[in-house]
């Protein structure tokens, strides 16, 4: 049976809510949360809600290893634009990564983990 979580992003009053259906468990989910701490702290990410849970989802991805590849031109710019790409591989799996966004706590987690932006913590709490 799977561990389910949620993640709580927060800044303020303001939060946005994650679901992980699997690995849960504070030894598989915590280190990914670590790295995005260790990025807020470091400032390599704003502590703007809207625009570091995007970090989240990306971390959730690069778990799962389900990031597509693409090819660009780089004599044309060194940034990414998809009008220069030559190919862009198809997701591997219908879902994107670890973490979904939702609109708020499920009924069937184990534990709950919130980051606050502004204090730069994590807490983890056993929710059943």
């Amino acid at each position: 049976m799977s561990t389910r979580a949620n993640v709580i992003i927060k800044e303020g009053k303001e939060q946005l809510f994650f679901y992980r259906h699997s690995d849960g468990y504070p030894e598989t989910t915590e280190p990914v949360l670590k790295i995005f701490l260790s990025w807020l702290k470091d400032r390599k990410i704003r502590n703007n809600i809207s625009q570091a849970s995007g970090w989240l989802v990306l971390l959730g991805a690069m778990e799962y290893n389900n990031v597509p590849k693409y090819n660009i031109d780089t004599e044309k710019c060194e940034t990414l634009t998809f009008d220069m790409c030559t190919f862009v591989e198809n997701p591997k799996d219908w879902k994107v990564g670890a973490f979904e966004p939702t609109t708020g706590i499920h009924g069937d987690i184990e534990y709950l983990y919130t980051i606050d932006l502004i204090k730069e913590t994590l807490i983890t709490e056993k929710y059943r």
